[in-house]
């Protein structure tokens, strides 16, 4: 598939995670598909891809990813994956990604550099992580992506919490995130966040247009 790169549109993630869409993560097309059950992207105006502003030095590699279809002969999942890896992947030793640690109770947190994870170990590496998900994350470690604004990182980090705990405990992947997505959304609710569902919608006068315009961005977010 071809994306026409001038169909790009720079976004606010944060404010699309923290309002609309907690699962928007770094760069979608408009869909409409049941099967694409994480919330289908119907927002996104047919013919724009939308990109996080904080990962718009990465465009074209995305572009590319989004380009290469599954071959017939792949099953989806852990083939295309690996797929994936074998078309993307850069050869040589991995760049060290490591920007910060940090040792809590029953976990440690790493802050990584996604751009070089995404290069060198998994091109579909977003936001954060643990190692029932990503094999390659270390037993006991929470990877967050350092493009995730500081203020979001709590939010991030729930997710992965509740998700890892009850994958722990033999709940498949889709259902764990499921129920992880429910608590990353009450968390974001009770520190301003909010969603169309709600009794109390601020933007409910508001047009799709008006509400768009929210989330599109013309320069590299900074907070």
């Amino acid at each position: 598939m071809h994306i026409d790169p001038s169909s790009v549109r720079l976004v606010d993630a944060f404010k699309i995670r923290h309002t609309l869409d907690s699962d928007f993560s770094t760069f979608h097309g408009h869909s409409t598909e049941i099967s694409r059950y994480y919330m289908p992207k119907y927002y996104i105006p047919e013919g724009e891809w939308w990109l996080d502003a904080r990962l718009k030095d990465e465009k074209d590699f995305f572009l590319t990813l989004e380009s290469l279809e599954r071959p017939k002969h792949i099953a989806a999942g852990t083939m295309f994956r690996k797929y994936l890896a074998k078309r993307l992947l850069k050869p040589g030793p991995t760049p060290n990604f490591i920007e910060h640690r940090e040792l809590h109770l029953f976990f440690r947190l790493v802050i990584v550099d996604g751009a070089i994870v995404r290069q060198y170990l998994d091109p579909e590496f977003t936001q954060g992580g643990h190692h029932l998900v990503y094999p390659y994350i270390p037993k006991g470690e929470i990877w967050i992506e350092k493009a995730v604004r500081p203020k979001e990182r709590p939010f991030i980090l729930n997710h992965e919490l509740v998700e890892r705990r009850l994958m722990s405990r033999g709940t498949s992947y889709d259902a764990a995130h499921e129920y992880a997505t429910a608590a990353e959304k009450d968390l974001r609710r009770q520190h301003g966040g909010f969603y169309p569902t709600e009794d109390y919608y601020p933007w409910s006068k508001l047009t799709d247009r008006q509400i768009r315009d929210k989330f599109y961005v013309h320069e590299h977010p900074t907070t």
